[in-house]
């Protein structure tokens, strides 16, 4: 052999090693913890300023074939000047050319998957028309009880405008943002003069409480806030108990900025103040907004693996930096993060974009049990949707599709775990993933960060269910490369038959999905029923297949009762009230049925 083809063979050796990650043949286990898929939903944030969208029968196909579990609707600062009838902003306001979309209810409800859920943004902020009161009315007016009655009724009519057309909302969220103090708060805005903050109102001296700084105008800016929830969350519970009320909230700022102002004052009043007793019983959740913007990390544009490498560690990072605003959510509220995202532009409709969207929504779910909301801003935002031309999915679109795919309609799913996981950069590793599980089918999401292919990664141990193993997966080679959209050359998208371990692609989201095969006849065998449900001393289980195990888990995944054999009752006496979920396993398969103790 000659010393030219020495080299040749030698290069080669070199780019097999550099192209793909095989040290240590890596191996996966599920962490112990199962949580509950139909408690937490992945979506967008409703947002647009362009009229195409919902007036579109295109955009209607491709959000079914998205399939989000959840709209924030009508969107963050647009509700706070929305009129749920006209479906466009309140006239006569400072943005009345701010949306330039007109979507009404019906429109709303007749273009989103049936399955999808709807997070309502009620307008508390400010009167619609049709309450008979100017939005530029004095500020006594605006603040006054008569005012507020009239708006709640305006909420209520809203709501009864779903239910009518079979679509209540899951969730009411009051009002967007208000601790910033600005005049996109409406009521709840905070005005400096000569020197002086006013906000609130103080009903002895029907004028606004003045202060000497701004945040403690903020800190009666949001005792006023509560006030006005407290009167509208009775209404709505009144009338629609089932919907959930999400109340705002905020990350931290700087350690005295008018975030902690706001969050403080909300935790305080709702844990000791007893004329909000009541409203701290009926509150489900806080919610947060966070952004990638020019405050954090890298903000170079994307123009080559190194860097697309490190925008996408970013968001594995982000909210671990973020952990303290996680814990600031006070017990037990859970945390919806209503709005979330990337505002910096330097990953732009690059597939790094995608999988620094799946990334950040893995590493979110990653914080704890808390996280139940996950709305990306915003819908149409043009790394989700590439309407230059007919509507493409973009890059994030792209991944979330993959992502509803393998969540969409599951029970449960737990955090998968990888031994000898590669580092991808900064002591970050390259693997990430969950599964997901219901009675039909097993499904495995895995999102690798890293520039390396990483071959082998065994998985097959991960699945109960024997049926075919199907790998779907996208990825890119060159993650830089913009723009990119369904279609486009620099996206590659992969589905064939794995047998319990595969290469799992440089910048790639991957889904391997096993679909339960048994018989309707052995489905039948499987079945399981407990009575009573509630109960609050023994749980029977009737099952004509022999039971092996038998584990009780609350709706935190923790398992609290575990028996590995089981004669057909269960104490949970030593339980607290509340919702809990047994899991039986036979030699066919297992199942998971949820009871309430009382």
């Amino acid at each position: 052999m000659n010393s030219t083809s020495v080299g040749r063979n030698v290069a080669l050796v070199i780019l097999l090693l550099v192209g793909s990650s095989s040290i240590a043949q890596v191996t996966t286990n599920l962490n112990p913890s199962i949580r509950a898929k139909s408690k937490i939903d992945f979506g967008f944030n409703r947002r647009s300023d362009n009229a195409q969208f919902f007036a579109s029968a295109d955009f209607k196909t491709i959000l079914a074939d998205l399939n989000p579990d959840v709209i924030r609707f009508p969107g963050g600062t647009q509700a706070n000047y929305w009129d749920w009838r006209t479906g466009a902003f309140i006239p006569e306001t400072d943005k009345p050319d701010g949306n330039r979309e007109v979507v009404t209810i019906p429109t709303f409800i007749e273009v989103i998957p049936s399955r999808t859920k709807t997070v309502y943004v009620v307008n508390i902020a400010r009167p619609t028309p049709a309450t008979g009161i100017d939005v530029n009315a004095s500020e006594a007016v605006l603040k006054s009880q008569g005012t507020l009655e009239a708006k709640i009724d305006d909420m209520i009519a809203a709501l009864d405008e779903f239910n009518r057309l079979g679509k209540t909302p899951y969730a009411v969220e009051l009002g967007n943002e208000f601790y910033f103090g600005n005049e996109e708060a409406g009521i709840f805005e905070t005005l400096e003069i000569n020197g002086k903050w006013y906000s609130g109102w103080n009903s002895a001296t029907n004028q606004p409480f003045e202060s000497n700084d701004k945040n403690e105008a903020i800190e009666i800016s949001a005792r006023f806030y509560l006030q006005q929830c407290k009167e509208i969350v009775t209404a709505i519970k009144t009338k629609y108990p089932e919907v959930k009320i999400a109340m705002i909230g905020t990350k931290g700022g700087n350690g005295n900025s008018s975030r902690e102002s706001w969050n403080n004052t909300i935790s305080s009043e709702l844990e000791n103040n007893p004329d909000y007793a009541t409203l701290a019983t009926q509150i489900d959740a806080i919610t947060q907004h966070h952004y990638l913007n020019e405050n954090y990390g890298n903000q170079l544009p994307i123009n080559d693996i190194a860097s697309a490498k490190a925008a996408i560690a970013e968001s594995i990072q982000y909210p671990i930096d973020k952990i303290d605003d996680y814990n600031r959510v006070p017990s037990p509220y859970k945390l919806w993060i209503t709005e979330y995202g990337v505002t910096k532009p330097n990953a732009d409709e690059t597939w790094a974009s995608g999988v620094r969207y799946a990334a950040l929504l893995y590493s979110w779910l990653a914080r704890g049990d808390k996280v139940e909301q996950l709305h990306y801003q915003h819908l149409t935002d043009q790394p989700v949707l590439n309407s230059n031309g007919e509507l493409k999915l973009a890059p994030i679109g792209l991944a979330s599709r993959l992502i509803a795919q393998a969540s969409a309609g599951m029970d449960e799913f737990q955090e998968i775990e990888f031994a000898n996981n590669p580092i991808a950069m900064d002591g970050l590793p390259a693997l990430y993933g969950f599964k997901f599980k219901s009675a039909a089918a097993e499904k495995l999401l895995i999102i690798n960060i890293d520039e390396s292919n990483i071959n082998p990664v065994e998985f097959g141990n991960l699945f109960t269910y024997d049926g075919e193993q199907t790998l779907t997966r996208i990825h890119s080679n060159e993650p830089f490369v913009s723009p990119v959209f369904d279609g486009s050359d620099n996206i590659k998208t992969n589905s064939y038959i794995v047998d319990g371990s595969d290469s799992i692609r440089k910048f790639s989201i991957t889904m391997i999905e096993v679909k339960n095969t048994l018989s309707n006849a052995d489905q039948k065998a499987i079945d399981i029923s407990i009575y009573p449900n509630p109960t609050d001393h023994m749980l029977y289980v009737r099952s004509i297949e022999p039971i092996l195990s038998a584990e009780v888990f609350g709706v935190d995944g923790s398992v609290i009762i575990k028996k590995e054999s089981h004669a057909g009752a269960i104490d949970i006496s030593s339980l607290s009230s509340g919702i809990y979920f047994l899991r039986i396993q036979s030699n066919r398969g297992s199942q998971t049925l949820k009871f309430i103790k009382k």
